[in-house]
């Protein structure tokens, strides 16, 4: 018997092969066929018969032979990444987002709906579908076709597409998003969690695409935390991978924030969400209290990470969420307290894709799905029935 699992099934083989070169014509804004042999690893004539695939299926445009060239020019070819589209909605307490993408990943068009905390599991969900509407009904949009959607969402969320446990949405867990957003836009529907795929958008398209190795700190109106490790997504045996537990510190955090609120914004009901931003407004305004307040709470966040930095290792640390807009005046202290607990300190970085990582990440989860369909399938999904 062959040593070679692939041997037996030549399909496999090429399908593998057809991912790989999909993925470095992603990467590159042209390319000849001895290049993309070389950079994939297969011969000459095999790099000769995907671009031959890729060319019929309509992933691929061959380009025009420059000038001036002597003898028989190179055939050059680039990704059409206008040939489809993908989705990535985020579904938060406070907002759904949605983002149309094209295959390199590119956002073409946005749509976003407020929602509340307490909005119960169906008006979210009919708030989602609308949500999806209307981005696709917009006018830079007009040229979208959806062949798959990518979904974010708070709590654990297991390999079918399901809420296993979410303590912030009302009646959502249990919940098959797979299947209750089937119908909202052609193609397959795939869900993971928030933070896990914010990590995903961050470490493939963000401050952390040069790092195999990275934590990402989600610092918001809760936290959570993502983990890349050796170059992939780490979602662990139960999709948990990065859940908080409950007593370990995390929430000492969040209470000098809101001890500081409290004791300036009068009778307002104090929220995590409203004495964060109240405080990164303050310190960023010169308030020398506020200052001190976001110093301290940044050094009981890097003190409750320092396990985490300890167990990995990592070369980078990523601070996300809305309190990371506090730049420096937060990232600054973050580090030099990691710094002082930590024998191997990682860098800290703060997030530059904003409030959109968990869709953005969640397109990309959409385009992983595209990979591993047939071309065949993902064809049919092009045309759907009306």
């Amino acid at each position: 018997m062959s040593g070679d699992p692939l041997s037996g099934d030549p399909s496999l083989l090429r399908r593998l092969n057809t991912a790989a070169a999909l993925r470095v014509l992603r990467e590159h804004a042209e390319i000849t066929v001895p290049e993309l042999a070389s950079l994939i690893g297969v011969s000459r004539p095999t790099a000769q018969d995907l671009t031959a695939q890729l060319l019929r299926e309509g992933r691929l445009v061959e380009l025009s032979p420059g000038s001036g060239n002597v003898g028989r020019p190179a055939r050059r070819f680039r990704f059409r990444a206008e040939a489809g589209h993908v989705l990535g909605v985020d579904i938060g307490a406070h907002k759904v987002l949605v983002i149309a993408a094209d295959l390199l990943g590119r956002t073409v068009a946005a749509r976003r709906v407020a929602v509340t905390p307490e909005l119960p599991a169906r008006e979210r969900l009919d708030a989602v579908r609308r949500a999806v509407a209307d981005c696709l009904a917009a006018p830079e949009a007009a040229a979208v076709r959806p062949l798959a959607t990518g979904v974010g969402t708070s709590g654990m969320v297991d390999t079918e597409g399901r809420v296993a446990v979410s303590d912030s949405l009302p009646q959502w867990t249990g919940l098959d998003l797979a299947s209750e957003l089937a119908g909202a836009a052609p193609g397959p529907v795939v869900v993971g969690n928030d933070i896990q795929l914010a990590t995903l958008a961050e470490c493939t398209g963000g401050v952390s695409v040069d790092v195999r190795d990275c934590v990402y700190l989600y610092v918001g109106n809760r936290l959570g935390i993502g983990l890349w490790l050796g170059g992939e997504l780490h979602r662990g045996h139960h999709s948990a991978a990065g859940e908080m537990v409950a007593g370990d510190g995390w929430e000492m955090s969040y209470q000098r924030l809101l001890d500081w609120f409290a004791g300036h914004q009068g009778a307002e009901k104090p929220t995590r969400e409203n004495a964060a931003r109240a405080v990164v407004t303050a310190a960023a305004a010169g308030d020398g209290g506020a200052r001190y307040t976001l110093r301290a709470f940044a050094e009981c966040l890097a003190d409750s990470l320092t396990r985490h930095v300890a167990v990995l290792d990592p070369r980078a640390v990523v601070l996300g969420g809305g309190i990371s807009r506090a730049g420096a005046l937060l990232s600054e202290p973050f580090a030099s307290r990691l710094a002082e607990r930590c024998p191997y300190a990682p860098q800290v970085r703060t997030s530059v894709l904003g409030e959109e990582s968990t869709a953005i990440g969640a397109a990309r989860l959409a385009l992983d799905q595209l990979e591993q369909m047939p071309h065949t399938d993902r064809a049919a999904q092009k045309s759907p029935t009306p």
